[in-house]
């Protein structure tokens, strides 16, 4: 089982992926903002951060640089459905450049999810 650091601000967000992620057989461990994510990715042990990056305050993008810069490396999946000023694809181009893996478009499916976990996850081990 992976403990899958998921930070998001929309509350119904993260309760759908907490239960995508139960049945995948991961564990979840929430954090409905960017800062209380990074602090849970530096003191707890983390296999992959699902990250989205529109967020209040400190946004994804910073969480993501900053979470990508712990040691042991901890895998980050950008996640975003767009916001009223930048698309999902845009939103994909900065989150690789600011140190994500991967990047998946909301709403993603179980299946998408998975196979994004386990190629981060390889890709960890392979370094």
């Amino acid at each position: 089982m992976s403990r899958i650091l998921v930070i998001d601000d929309d509350g119904a967000v993260c309760a759908a992926v907490a239960a995508l992620l139960g049945k995948l057989g991961h564990e979840a461990v929430l954090a409905s903002n960017t800062i209380d994510g990074i602090a849970i990715a530096e003191g707890d042990a983390i296999d992959v951060a699902l990250i989205d990056m529109n967020m209040p305050g400190l946004d994804g993008l910073e969480a993501v640089k900053a979470i990508a810069r712990i040691e042991p490396p901890i895998p980050v999946i950008g996640m975003s459905g767009g916001s009223t000023t930048t698309s999902a694809d845009d939103y994909a181009v900065l989150a690789v450049n600011f140190g994500a893996a991967l990047f998946l478009p909301k709403p993603f499916s179980g299946e998408q999810l998975q196979r994004a976990i386990t190629t981060v996850m390889s890709a960890s081990t392979a370094r």
